[in-house]
């Protein structure tokens, strides 16, 4: 069986993978993105049963980037799905099937919803190379659209690989990495006596929390005074309205002006004013 046949309940397929692999195949046809909405597990920790959804499925949110201006999701609790469950010789069947979607469906985007887009390990080695090149990351994408012979060509967008680099930076640290931080801290202090660095490891010896203050950044706190140093306390403090917060500041920083964070507070507008019939004309 390939993309282009309907699910319907009956259906076998000889593993998880296949199972998975098709539904893929044919939401990348159809145009819808597919998520696992739900798994099982038995007594040998194998899955036993599984749902594949549409990924606009589940309850729509609003996204709080601009809370006074929030921008809904692509959720539309759609319920389009399949149910699968492990039979003998280790196949999955299909026993709940719903084809039908309550949005659009757009074939030409499939290969730009988050399900379908992969950065290969062909294509990570040229990022690789590329980064510890000190080449930037525009550049190298650009670099593989025109191998791919166009933009529409590549399974991916650059914002893969931006993330695919950002986890690879990560890694490169890799054993001994905190090592080589604390070594490096040392060369800095050495040079100047006014450079400051504390490294806070784990038991297994892995970085946790890491501060550094240049001579300038220090001077800076002089006239500027938003982080504690040099025993002196910052001269405000914003933090949201937890009680707990204000109760500690209050005893810490007696002196510091605690105020409360404007965008906490224009998250909850929504929540606590949304009720009312004024509430539009209010957010404008």
């Amino acid at each position: 069986m390939d993309g282009d046949d309907e699910p319907v309940s009956g259906m076998e397929f000889n593993s998880l993978e296949d199972l998975m692999n098709y539904y893929k195949e044919y939401g990348k046809k159809r145009g819808f993105g597919v998520m696992t909405k739900r798994s099982e597990r038995g007594e040998d920790e194998t899955v036993r049963y599984v749902t594949l959804a549409c990924a606009r499925g589940g309850k729509a949110r609003n996204r709080t980037i601009n809370v006074a201006n929030p921008r809904p999701t692509g959720k539309t609790e759609c319920k389009a799905k399949i149910n699968a469950l492990k039979v003998a010789d280790g196949k999955f069947r299909l026993t709940t099937v719903h084809n039908l979607h309550n949005h659009g469906l757009s074939p030409k985007k499939s290969r730009f919803f988050r399900c379908n887009r992969e950065v290969s390990e062909s294509v990570k080695r040229v990022l690789d190379t590329n980064d510890l090149a000190g080449i930037r990351m525009n550049k190298s994408f650009g670099s593989l659209v025109v191998g791919a012979g166009g933009f529409e060509n590549l399974p991916f967008l650059e914002k893969d690989c931006r993330n695919y680099i950002d986890k690879a930076r990560h890694l490169r640290l890799g054993a001994g990495g905190a090592g080589a931080l604390r070594d490096y801290f040392l060369r800095m202090q050495y040079k100047n006596p006014g450079f400051f660095a504390l490294m806070d490891l784990d038991d297994e010896g892995r970085l946790k929390n890491v501060f550094w203050a240049d001579p300038r950044s220090r001077a800076a706190y002089q006239y500027f005074g938003d982080v504690c140093m040099d025993g002196i306390a910052p001269k405000a403090i914003i933090t949201d309205q937890d009680r707990a917060m204000k109760n500690a500041i209050k005893i810490v920083f007696p002196e510091s002006r605690h105020r409360f964070c404007l965008w906490h507070i224009l998250k909850k507008v929504p929540e606590k004013l949304g009720c009312y019939g004024s509430y539009k004309e209010f957010i404008r």
